[in-house]
């Protein structure tokens, strides 16, 4: 629904199957004993008639999207005649009825190609849109190989998203009306499906809009991208905390499920837990015994789960994490032992150096730099209060 307001689930209903109704008349002959309907020439769907018939309704189930040259033949006998071809359009949330995506990408954006070998990946925000202007035209994709949506919220308790101010707890309110604790939902649904972009080719008679449909027409020209939403994140971390409970994770787990047969743009899914152990936005959260299991447990049911959707939709599906890369965030869970479950790990090096740093550095330095104090980097040396630096 592109032009409701409410609820994720009021807003969103999946359907595996769709009927296509045809309405027909032939102007002159005899009528006809049988049909054919032609998607491009092929034959989707044919049937008998009773003798003579020369209108009617033609209905059948379809699963598939695609733009065509739609033609309805009507036949006597061996001897048909056929219509003239008219457009038909099957949206589907995989893109495959969109046309590939028209680029706008900064001259300065240099074209530097991917490797087979090489992971590039990039956050693209919901709420970019608005105040940066930057839309998904504008991504130089030609360099990437992931794409990261961020943020896929959980519902259920989400008091870290009030520091955000403005209207983004009212609504992920709105968004998890009548939604279950621990299922994922879209927190901006106007950003996501609903806005027309011009320059993507949207109309007020597109069925999806947003930039979903964008991203749906980006895997048209970029097809072997992996888009991949993030859930979780900085504000939206707080549900995860009630992960040491299985049946909260089940919940969640399932409908990560039912979220990627819905967007099936999507290729796996990304967790942005901040952080396993505490120390995120919520200083009262966080359990350094019972999180790092939780964490483990959770990819492995997760990883369970994308194996059977694999099955299922004959495709491969990934499984990334953003981690915090800070001594006191890595030594709260055994990533040894959840790796066996990913496809990657992302680590968050853009934390190493911010405002909460009394010298300037690089946010995400690959080498130990001379702005860093004796000792400080490998561990060795002690710090102005004399205690021990971790490295």
């Amino acid at each position: 629904n592109s032009e409701g307001q409410g609820s994720y689930k009021s807003l969103v209903t999946r359907k595996d199957v769709v009927d296509i109704a045809i309405k027909w008349n032939a102007w002159s002959g005899e009528g006809g004993d049988s049909y054919k309907v032609k998607f491009d020439g092929v034959v989707v769907n044919e049937g008998t008639l009773a003798a003579g018939t020369k209108s009617g309704t033609i209905t059948f189930p379809y699963t598939q999207s695609g733009r065509h040259q739609l033609t309805v033949e009507l036949c006597q006998g061996t001897v048909c005649a056929a219509s003239a071809p008219k457009p038909i359009v099957i949206a589907d949330t995989d893109g495959g009825h969109l046309d590939p995506l028209p680029m706008n990408v900064d001259p300065n954006n240099g074209n530097y190609g991917t490797s087979p070998d090489t992971v590039v990946g990039a956050y693209f925000v919901e709420w970019g849109i608005y105040g940066r202007k930057y839309d998904v035209t504008q991504i130089p994709v030609d360099n990437l190989t992931h794409l990261l949506y961020g943020f896929i919220p959980i519902c259920g308790p989400n008091e870290s998203v009030k520091s955000v101010g403005g209207n983004s707890y009212n609504a992920l309110m709105t968004a998890c009306k009548g939604v279950n604790d621990y299922e994922v939902v879209i927190h901006d649904p106007w950003a996501a499906f609903q806005k027309s972009f011009p320059q993507a080719g949207h109309e007020y008679s597109s069925p999806i809009k947003g930039n979903y449909a964008m991203m749906m027409a980006l895997k048209q020209r970029n097809p072997d991208l992996k888009i991949i939403p993030s859930i979780g994140g900085w504000t939206l971390s707080d549900p995860f905390f009630d992960f040491t409970t299985k049946a909260n994770r089940d919940t969640f787990v399932a409908s990560v499920k039912k979220f990627l047969n819905t967007w099936k743009f999507y290729d796996g899914v990304d967790i942005d837990w901040e952080f396993p152990g505490g120390g995120g936005e919520n200083a009262n959260l966080g359990d350094t015994v019972n999180d790092g299991p939780a964490y483990i447990a959770l990819m492995q049911e997760l990883r369970a789960m994308l194996d059977e959707l694999e099955a299922t939709n004959g495709r491969t599906y990934e499984l990334t994490s953003a981690i915090g890369v800070g001594h006191d965030k890595i030594e709260d869970v055994n990533y040894g032992q959840a790796v066996q479950y990913m496809d990657y790990i992302f680590a968050m090096t853009y934390d190493f150096y911010g405002g909460w740093n009394n010298v300037p550095g690089h946010q995400t330095a690959l080498y130990c730099g001379s702005f860093m104090r004796p000792g400080q980097c490998d561990g060795s040396g002690v710090d102005e209060n004399g205690e021990p630096f971790k490295g």
